[in-house]
């Protein structure tokens, strides 16, 4: 199983004696699991088992599951008793607020009795509907992780691209400042020369500052794990549930390039540390998306 995005939406329903009924789950980004579920109040134990059922199947992210319900067939209504009772108390009093006698016949009674008329729902029991609501809300789940696998894929496929940027953006840097200890050499014969010193490379003192300044902008170490955090997040990425140990190697990165960047002297070392810096934040942006 690849890397999983944490943004997707299922839908499945099902259909009860009576009754027919949607589940819909939706989920988006969020660092840890946080799962939600509205369903009827005549199942208050629907909201335990469906997180239940959710939480097997996903690890991280927002996750917001519905189940409505609907009557089976348009047909199967009933008359609401109180609330045709409820009208004719209320036309009676405004018919003697106007000095009006209510003739309350067969025909009124059948007209407030019509618009009164409503889906007759009846759910059964929570316990005997269980295992036919866990199907419907598995098969919604299994919709909504083949969405997050689709987008998945094209996130790992997008930061795969930009970490192989990145790779090439290292090897400039290295190659940029192994030019660096013999461009600060000729400038600084060149510096004593104008300034009337006869030193040459093979002065003590000279050899000493040459040193100094070839340790202080070394970035092999630092090329070395960025190369090695490069090898670990491409395959990181081709495994599940990868979205944590990706955030830490993207910061270990922007660390050791900020590394780099205090130690750069070539002004194509630190051009391309503001390049990678950028690149770091793209695919931190998108490293949030994923599982």
């Amino acid at each position: 199983m690849a890397a999983s995005s944490m943004t997707g939406f299922g839908r499945a329903e099902i259909n009860l004696p009576g009754v027919r009924l949607s589940v819909e789950i939706a989920s988006v980004n969020q660092k840890n699991l946080q799962v939600s579920v509205f369903g009827p109040e005549a199942w208050p134990a629907l909201e335990s088992a469906a997180s239940g059922w959710i939480r097997t199947r996903l690890q991280r992210g927002k996750v917001t599951a519905r189940i409505t319900q609907a009557a089976a067939s348009a047909t199967q209504r009933h008359w609401d008793h109180e609330a045709v009772a409820g009208s004719l108390d209320e036309l009676s009093k405004l018919a003697a607020r106007c000095g009006l006698k209510l003739n309350a016949d067969g025909e009124l009674l059948l007209r407030l009795a019509e618009s009164s008329r409503r889906p007759s729902v009846v759910l059964p029991d929570f316990a005997e509907a269980e295992a036919a609501v866990r199907s419907a809300f598995e098969e919604a789940l299994g919709h909504l992780v083949a969405m997050r696998l689709s987008e998945g894929a094209a996130l790992s496929k997008d930061l795969q691209e930009r970490i192989a940027k990145m790779a090439t953006m290292f090897v400039g840097m290295e190659l940029a400042e192994k030019v660096a200890p013999v461009r600060h050499r000729d400038a600084m014969l060149k510096r004593l020369k104008d300034a009337g010193f006869s030193l040459d490379v093979s002065d003590e003192r000279v050899l000493k500052e040459l040193a100094l300044f070839a340790d202080r902008s070394d970035i092999t170490e630092e090329v070395v794990r960025l190369k090695s955090h490069i090898d670990q997040f491409s395959t990181e990425l081709a495994l599940p549930n990868c979205g944590r140990k990706l955030d830490f190697l993207i910061q270990e990165l922007l660390r050791e390039v900020n590394t780099i960047g205090s130690k750069a002297s070539e002004i194509a070392t630190t051009k391309l540390v503001l390049e990678a810096k950028t690149e770091i934040e793209r695919i931190r942006e998108q490293v949030q998306n994923l599982e």
